[in-house]
């Protein structure tokens, strides 16, 4: 059997999609003059990763798919970033309130009630399930929202391992992702008519797009964006099994080639996920619109290539993004994705609060590297936090082993 690999560039790739994603929270494209709109194929590639690297972690591995075994499962993902979740949301909160207690003379103009039971839903990490954008899905720690997702991805997981393996045939596999990729993508074409696309569809129907309530169902939505995830799966369970039938990794390869397919595959990553989308978005045309927001039939085919060439990593580009440096920056990168927002939205409330144009003499380009200075140094000490709690609990369960050896020795 081919020996365990690991995936460097796939972390530098998870790296630079977390930029990809603070670029639009700290303001970056408004100042650059860069489209918004990369961060749709940014959050494709998060949850194709995910399913990716969980069936190559997975396969040969026992998993319980009971309801109980499916819920066990999913505590145990998440209790290594629940409570950086619960740290970030509650200074999120706090940040709030001291903002409108500045703005206000009352704090029933705060509605403090109504704002505490939408940190309960955040903390529970049921946001994402709620189309209010404003009062759920981006309240408090706004990027949490994708751990939502993942919660219902995590407890799916065991399932779809499940049906993977039993379907077994590499073909048959494919297949199935072709027909959910249809399924979910003709879903969401057909919500979008159903919300008033295209005009024509309106004025029959009176309908008119609720623009908010689609990109919800589209983009935040659990159950619509497992289906990257479980593209993610199936992209894992294929590359394992080929890895069985023949350790496809040894296999002789033109460094050259790959490298020219890199490029390529990075090259079209950007230009499509920003201006290829922006274009569409833009441009009126109403089908084009649906099918940008439809993460299967757009942003998943866009990240699929970059995400494969990181996978194999055979070229220069992925064995430069190889690094060390930005192998860790990659390894840390949930960290920094959950902790940015607390440095993007404290500064964004400072402007609110004061009034100040940060849009001139360059404020906003001094914010954005402080922001992201900032970010990176508070996730790398996390890290060494965690790293020692870990290290710490290893050597008291090495410890209590020991003891209970020497124990049972003496009887």
């Amino acid at each position: 059997m081919a020996a365990k690999k690991r995936f460097d560039a796939i972390q530098t790739l998870r790296f630079l999609c977390f930029l990809m994603v603070f670029g639009e929270h700290a303001g970056f494209y408004k100042v650059s003059g860069i489209p918004a709109f990369g961060e749709s194929c940014a959050m494709s590639v998060f949850l194709m990763m995910s399913g990716f690297l969980m069936v190559y972690s997975y396969m040969d591995r026992e998993t319980e798919s009971s309801i109980g075994g499916c819920f066990r499962f999913t505590t145990g993902k998440l209790k290594k970033l629940y409570p950086l979740h619960v740290e970030t949301a509650t200074l999120q909160f706090i940040m709030f309130i001291i903002l409108y207690w500045s703005l206000f003379v009352s704090i029933d103009q705060v509605h403090l009630e109504s704002q505490l039971f939408r940190f309960g839903v955040n903390l529970s990490l049921m946001q994402a399930w709620v189309p209010d954008y404003n009062n759920y899905v981006f309240n408090f720690n706004g990027p949490s929202w994708f751990l939502s997702v993942m919660l219902f991805a995590y407890f799916l997981f065991p399932l779809i391992l499940k049906l993977l393996k039993k379907i077994g045939s590499i073909k048959k596999v494919l297949c199935l992702a072709v027909i959910v990729s249809a399924v979910f993508t003709g879903i969401e074409i057909a919500v979008g008519y159903a919300l008033g696309f295209p005009e024509v569809f309106s004025a029959v129907s009176g309908a008119s797009f609720e623009h908010d309530l689609f990109i919800w169902f589209t983009q935040n939505s659990p159950i619509m964006r497992v289906a990257d995830f479980f593209i993610g799966c199936v992209m894992g369970y294929i590359y394992k099994a080929r890895r069985k039938e023949s350790d496809i990794d040894s296999r002789e390869f033109s460094k050259v080639k790959w490298t020219i397919i890199e490029v390529i595959a990075f090259a079209l990553f950007y230009f499509v996920s920003y201006y290829g989308s922006g274009l569409l978005i833009l441009s009126g045309w109403d089908f084009g619109k649906i099918i940008t927001f439809c993460s299967p039939a757009f942003s998943c085919v866009m990240s699929m290539l970059v995400l494969l060439v990181c996978i194999y990593g055979r070229g220069y580009i992925s064995k430069a993004l190889s690094w060390k440096p930005l192998v860790y920056l990659g390894n840390i990168s949930m960290y920094t994705y959950l902790i940015h927002y607390i440095f993007t939205q404290g500064w964004a409330y400072i402007v609110q609060a004061n009034g100040i144009d940060d849009m001139s003499n360059g404020v906003r380009w001094i914010a954005i590297v402080v922001e992201f200075a900032l970010t990176i140094v508070c996730s790398m000490l996390y890290d060494k936090l965690q790293k020692k709690k870990a290290a710490k609990a290893k050597a008291k369960k090495e410890a209590a082993a020991a003891a209970k050896a020497e124990v049972k020795a003496a009887q």
